[in-house]
């Protein structure tokens, strides 16, 4: 009896899972249709709304759809709608032939190159972590560039963000606008890092950012954890 009550149990679970999955799939593919629409603000909201959903949610349809808006690199809100694209995993030819184009603008071919970079290409991931790299490290860099070579979730581009954690100098703007001297970087890099890395050691709630009684000491023990854990793996389950 209690083998039969357990086998039901499983079913309904299974049944259950399968239902919200459709849902899930259901609900992208509506948000994917609202990128058709011929109100820009409506296509922005739509793309937006589709960074928070895995990838399992987002189905054949969802996905042919999202590849086909790829075509026109002056489409409105292109570049959220490609790195969607390299996100979910789609659309890596019409990509590849917008970033081969040598007359496509710096903006368009760095937020396309960062999707094929998520998408495992090497020649563009190679072309952003380049530009980073060759960027002053500032608080300009912390908030725009470092976020989009996390985004692409290639350890190359994940291992500079990490290399920077190990400087000292004090070279980005306080939180506080009230404080005009310049501060360690690696506090921020902190943030950006925590989401994108498995068993990373400290915990940062993603409204408020890093709290602390100690941030020399968090620093310290983020600096030693990735010493000991060089092989760290990464988070591809969310945008």
């Amino acid at each position: 009896m209690k083998t039969k009550t357990y086998i039901v149990v499983l079913l309904l679970f299974v049944g259950s899972a399968s239902i919200h999955a459709q849902s899930k799939q259901k609900e992208v593919l509506n948000l994917v249709q609202g990128l058709s629409d011929a109100d820009n603000g409506t296509i922005g909201q739509r793309a937006n709304e589709l960074k928070a959903f895995a990838v399992a949610d987002f189905d054949a349809a969802a996905r042919d759809s999202i590849a086909k808006l790829l075509k026109n690199p002056n489409y409105p809100h292109y570049a959220n709608i490609a790195l969607l694209a390299g996100y979910i995993g789609v659309g890596k030819e019409e990509l590849t032939q917008h970033y081969q184009n040598p007359n496509l603008p710096v903006r368009q071919k760095w937020n396309i190159a960062l999707a094929l970079a998520r998408m495992g290409e090497k020649e563009p991931l190679d072309y952003c972590v380049s530009k980073v790299k060759k960027a002053p490290v500032n608080s300009y860099a912390v908030d725009y560039l470092l976020p989009n070579l996390i985004y692409t979730r290639q350890k190359v581009a994940i291992d500079y963000c990490v290399e920077l954690l190990h400087s000292d100098e004090k070279l980005c703007q306080s939180p506080n606008p009230n404080v005009s001297e310049k501060i360690n970087c690696a506090y921020r890099i902190i943030e950006l890092l925590a989401p994108a890395v498995e068993g990373f050691p400290i915990e940062v709630d993603p409204r408020f950012g890093l709290e602390t009684d100690d941030y020399e000491k968090t620093l310290q023990d983020v600096r030693s954890w990735f010493k000991v854990h060089s092989d760290y793996k990464i988070k591809t389950d969310m945008l």
